[in-house]
């Protein structure tokens, strides 16, 4: 019992309500991006980006859209793995919250081929097949099942070459150990509420799989990654 999913009780999570002081965000931001690198959310994206940009044979930048892109560490994390590979990039960052893209401006600051895009992930300004690839990372869990779901398609649609969804696997296992982390790590009131609460937001493996069939993709792969986290992936023809 333990080891199985716990059903899905979506809750509102404090930064999404947008109450707290720049400060108290910018701390618990920073706390985002030291789980990300030690628990593997950079490692998972650029694992499933790293065969789009490979596969780029064009004489122009490979361009992405990253969707509700927080501080701006996933793209950060992108932007670096296409200087490795010696592969131009443009990537355009998107969020609806100013405190977030205040943030990620320190981010932008050292990687110009990052542009930040005030912009609701619900009324995206931007045309079908605009973009080479769609990404979006560790928020699909910060939404209800039928946003997500027009979140999914609006990645499928925008990406010319495939979306990638990076997020958090629900599990009662993920959710003790992120309470007991937190508590242990961060003395940060917006963390210790949130960090608990996306564990319990997030889907499962065949929840992610109904919703991309639910949003139209028709060729995508499922992958599972340590320590519970999901990759969605697509790709067009």
């Amino acid at each position: 019992m333990f080891f199985s999913a716990p059903p899905r009780n979506f809750r509102s999570e404090l930064l999404d309500e947008d109450q707290a002081s720049y400060e108290e965000v910018r701390d618990s931001l920073s706390d985002v991006r030291r789980v990300n690198q030690y628990l593997s959310g950079y490692r998972v994206l650029l694992k499933h980006v790293e065969p789009f940009l490979r596969a780029h044979s064009e004489d122009r930048p490979f361009t992405i859209l990253d969707l509700a892109t927080g501080s701006a560490d996933q793209p950060a994390a992108v932007a670096g793995l296409a200087r490795k590979l010696n592969i131009p990039v443009k990537i355009a960052a998107i969020d609806l919250n100013m405190k977030m893209l205040r943030f990620a401006e320190e981010e932008r600051a050292r990687f110009p081929e990052i542009s930040l895009v005030q912009c609701d992930i619900h009324r995206l300004p931007y045309r079908e097949n605009s973009f080479d690839l769609a990404v979006n990372s560790l928020s699909l869990h910060h939404f209800t099942r039928e946003a997500a779901v027009e979140i999914i398609r609006a990645a499928r649609l925008i990406g010319r070459r495939g979306f990638v969804v990076n997020d958090l696997h629900r599990s009662r296992v993920a959710h003790a150990s992120i309470f007991l982390l937190t508590r242990l790590l961060t003395k940060n009131r917006l963390t210790r509420y949130d960090a608990p609460v996306s564990v319990m937001n997030a889907f499962t493996p065949s929840e992610m799989e109904a919703m991309a069939r639910d949003a139209g993709a028709e060729r995508f792969q499922i992958h599972r990654h340590f320590p519970y986290r999901i990759a969605l992936v697509g790709e067009k023809k």
